[in-house]
C-alpha cells in the first residue's frame, strides 16, 4: 500500500467512525479544504476555518452524514477517495452517492482535499432550496 494510500485511509476511517476531530488532527497545519461549485460550503478552507465556518454549518443536521468508503485510489503524494454519505440535513433528506476526494499528502499528514459533490443535494438538505428541476413542467 502506498505511503498516500494509507494516510488517506486513516483520515477516511476517523471520519466514517464519527471522529471529525480525530480526523483533522491528520491535517498538516497549512492543509486547504476546497469544496467545489456554488453552494453555502462551496470554497477553499484552511484548517481554521474548517472549524469555525463548515463544521458548525454541517452541526445543523437533524441526522449527522454517515460516510462509508468504496474505494481508495492512490499514487505518489495523491489519492482519490470515492464514497457514500447519508444524512438529514435541516431541510431534508441528504445523500452523496458516489462522493469524490482528491487528497494530496506530505508524510503522515493530508495537505490538500478537493471534494466533488451533488451541489443540489448540499443546497437542498441544508438551506432548503428548491431548483427547476424539482418544479412540475406544464
Amino acid at each position: 500500500m502506498t505511503k498516500s494510500k494509507e494516510v488517506a485511509a486513516k483520515f477516511f476511517g476517523k471520519l466514517c467512525d464519527g471522529d471529525f476531530m480525530g480526523g483533522f488532527e491528520s491535517l498538516s497545519e497549512d492543509a486547504t479544504w476546497t469544496i467545489i461549485g456554488d453552494t453555502v460550503l462551496s470554497r477553499k478552507y484552511t484548517k481554521g476555518q474548517l472549524l469555525t465556518d463548515m463544521i458548525p454549518l454541517l452541526s445543523t443536521f437533524k441526522e449527522p452524514a454517515k460516510m462509508s468508503v468504496y474505494e481508495i485510489i492512490a499514487e505518489g503524494e495523491r489519492a482519490v477517495v470515492v464514497a457514500k454519505v447519508v444524512g438529514v440535513g435541516p431541510h431534508g433528506p441528504y445523500v452523496q452517492d458516489p462522493y469524490c476526494f482528491v487528497l494530496r499528502t506530505r508524510g503522515e499528514q493530508v495537505t490538500e482535499i478537493v471534494e466533488f459533490l451533488d451541489t443540489v443535494a448540499v443546497e437542498t438538505a441544508l438551506v432548503g432550496r428548491r431548483f427547476a428541476a424539482d418544479v412540475p413542467v406544464g
